[in-house]
């Protein structure tokens, strides 16, 4: 951890917990191979919401309830798409639990449902990533989706992120035409995220592409100089975010975006088996409280916001910073601490 010991007073960063919220189906060959008709996803919507199975249940509820326990913000960036499919009701009560909290619902987008024979509209399935469909049909699911959001009680929706990290510069065109203000799709460690933007490796903060404030999922050099890796809840120890916290305070970062999923603590995995219940995955939970308690412990240095939170202060883009340098020595405990997480 880096000394933040100065003379100089800065500001705290502002810190963007932010979680995909989603359902996928566990069938053979989907999306490619729409569902039956009568499918209802009943498991799945239990695990990829509510936490699975068996206790503790580490879903949608969990997450909520330990930002709510330290005094945290938190967006959740909502898939609205497979209600078309499911039914209005289940997402009603995902953007419920999250309003009730006081957390913001922002948009998100899995194009994959279109093959559903269900869906009430018609687009031609070209793959999950939107920025394969043209920028009409971009705009035309975007519009649909917040429509369904409103419909279940999310209305003045301001923030995005794309499926999976797959927009491109079409996709920012596409927000600002429909309101949306902030964008946060882009992924530097996935070449399917915004490709055709130039600057897509060097940003690090926040920039106004497109007329739309992009603001970039944070990542740190893994194993120098080996790589990029993104802070996400699953991929990192508590180590290395306090690590590129502590790095981002002590230069003057203004944001730091994490990311995670509503399912992200949920052996999701185990739909497929035959036998046996979808259990949690306690360690990642227990991740998860630490950073919150670590955020909560040093509000001083660190302010979570979400993105309605941020658009005042945003008058100019903030500058840019150099990617923050981990260490083998993480990557090594790291990588230990994974390998108890996929039994505990």
């Amino acid at each position: 951890m880096p000394n933040i010991r100065t003379s100089v007073q800065r500001k705290p960063v502002d810190v963007l917990i932010t979680v995909d919220t989603e359902v996928w189906p566990r069938a053979d060959n989907w999306p490619h191979s729409p569902l039956p008709a009568n499918e209802r996803c009943e498991r799945e919507i239990e695990c990829y919401f509510w936490g699975g199975e068996s206790h503790p249940k580490l879903g949608l509820p969990f997450q909520l309830e330990t930002l709510r326990a330290f005094g945290l913000r938190g967006t959740f960036f909502v898939d609205p798409l497979f209600s078309f499919a499911l039914g209005l009701p289940v997402l009603a009560r995902v953007v419920s639990a999250i309003k009730d909290a006081g957390q913001e619902v922002g948009l998100h987008l899995h194009p994959e449902w279109l093959t559903d024979p269900r869906m009430p509209f018609k687009h031609d399935f070209h793959g999950p990533y939107l920025r394969d469909y043209q920028e009409a049909v971009q705009s035309d699911l975007i519009r649909r989706a917040l429509d369904r959001l409103a419909a279940a009680g999310a209305v003045e929706v301001s923030s995005f992120r794309a499926g999976s990290w797959g927009a491109n510069m079409a996709t920012l065109r596409a927000l600002k035409r429909h309101g949306i203000r902030f964008d946060s799709s882009l992924n530097a460690c996935y070449a399917a995220s915004l490709p055709d933007l130039p600057t897509r490796t060097a940003l690090l903060q926040p920039a106004v592409i497109e007329d739309v404030w992009e603001f970039p999922l944070t990542h740190f050099i893994d194993r120098p100089p080996a790589g990029r890796r993104e802070l996400q809840i699953c991929a990192c120890s508590q180590r290395e975010f306090s690590h590129v916290l502590e790095a981002a305070y002590a230069e003057g970062w203004d944001y730091v975006v994490i990311v995670t999923h509503s399912f992200e603590f949920v052996r999701v995995g185990n739909l497929g088996q035959k036998t046996g219940s979808v259990g949690p995955m306690r360690l990642l939970g227990q991740r998860f409280e630490t950073l919150c308690r670590y955020l909560a412990r040093h509000g001083d240095r660190f302010r979570t916001i979400t993105f309605h939170d941020a658009a005042p202060a945003l008058a100019a883009p903030p500058i840019q910073r150099q990617p923050i340098q981990s260490t083998r020595a993480r990557t090594i405990a790291r990588s230990a601490e994974q390998l108890v997480s996929m039994i505990y």
